[in-house]
């Protein structure tokens, strides 16, 4: 006879009165994504692992993965539903330049978590922007994001910007692209530069190593782009990520805070130009992330450019 019983390790059930809460929150969120004309989805949680894999060895290792009885291949419990959401866009989308918006609010499970005060089951909450390239796309995102959290009351915001781009020129001037990984990112995330030494001894020279702490170093507020400029003399596309950088940063509200770090790449690899991490004084951890993932949809078939952000609602709610 069980005389107790329990749940994993980091899995919480939700009693009567967070549940209410949780539902009202995912409720009033939904209603904004909708007002603003994101068609809502329900992607699936479960995805063929191989798909996961494809997208990148940090998503792969956060997903927990089970043999499916039915077809004998291997499934994934997704962390993250932007997969799932780039496979709908492609049955959806008409062409390849149609602009389409989805948001989305579904449970994911992470095999790794962070920090193990947060419980691995999420209820991501999500919008995603596909077929449009421009800054506007951009914008939107971040504005629905800062309402988001408007409506949560969450205060004491800071935005956190990069892009992707220049920690991967960095690698490729000083010919160390080959060294890219999830647990590099992790090091420079950190601006732990013993670790990136250690990793890259014998292969960096004394001149590599000096840039890589020159660019540690470049972090800050709307100044710290100007060093970036600097950092990489006469390079057009540095230039005009950093415009596209400035254009957001003005549309800020007053409230808001920013910041640039180049040296934040901590992400999922289909990220692939900007990316931003958000930050409360409420919190310990990033509290949202997002940026772009240009052509994800290719593994489906159409190539898109595509944009949008990920919450945890139960680590905003019930984890501070």
């Amino acid at each position: 006879m069980i005389t107790s019983w329990a749940v994993p390790d980091k899995v919480e059930d939700l009693y009567p009165n967070k549940a209410v809460e949780l539902e009202k929150s995912r409720r009033i969120l939904i209603d904004q994504f909708l007002k603003k004309k994101f068609e809502l989805i329900n992607p699936s949680m479960i995805e063929y692992a191989d798909n996961i894999t494809f997208s990148g060895k940090s998503l792969s290792e956060d997903t927990f993965k089970v043999s499916d009885p039915l077809s004998g291949r291997m499934l994934g419990i997704t962390p993250d539903l932007t997969i799932q959401t780039a496979r709908i866009d492609n049955y959806l989308a008409k062409t390849a330049s149609e602009v389409k918006k989805y948001c989305y609010c579904g449970s994911v499970l992470k095999a790794k978590k962070e920090q193990f005060t947060q419980s691995r089951e999420e209820l991501q909450i999500g919008v995603e922007i596909y077929g449009n390239d421009k800054i506007d796309a951009d914008i939107d995102v971040v504005n629905t994001l800062i309402n988001s959290f408007k409506l949560l009351k969450i205060k004491d915001i800071l935005f956190s910007f990069n892009d992707i781009f220049f920690y991967l020129e960095l690698l490729n001037q000083l010919k160390l692209s080959s060294f890219d990984s999830p647990e590099l990112r992790v090091m420079f995330a950190k601006k732990d530069f013993i670790s990136i030494s250690n990793t890259l001894k014998g292969f960096a020279s004394n001149n590599c190593l000096l840039k890589i702490q020159e660019y540690l170093d470049i972090y800050g507020d709307i100044d710290s782009l100007t060093k970036l400029s600097q950092f990489f003399p006469n390079n057009k596309i540095v230039r005009k990520k950093i415009t596209n950088i400035k254009l957001i940063q003005k549309s800020l509200p007053k409230n808001v805070n920013f910041n640039f770090d180049a040296s934040d790449v901590d992400c999922y690899e289909y990220h692939s130009g900007l990316i931003f991490s958000v930050y409360s004084s409420q919190y310990k951890l990033p509290i949202a992330k997002g940026g772009r993932f240009e052509n994800l949809t290719s593994i489906f078939g159409k190539t898109r450019p595509a944009v949008g952000f990920t919450f945890d609602l139960r680590n905003l709610l019930f984890f501070k």
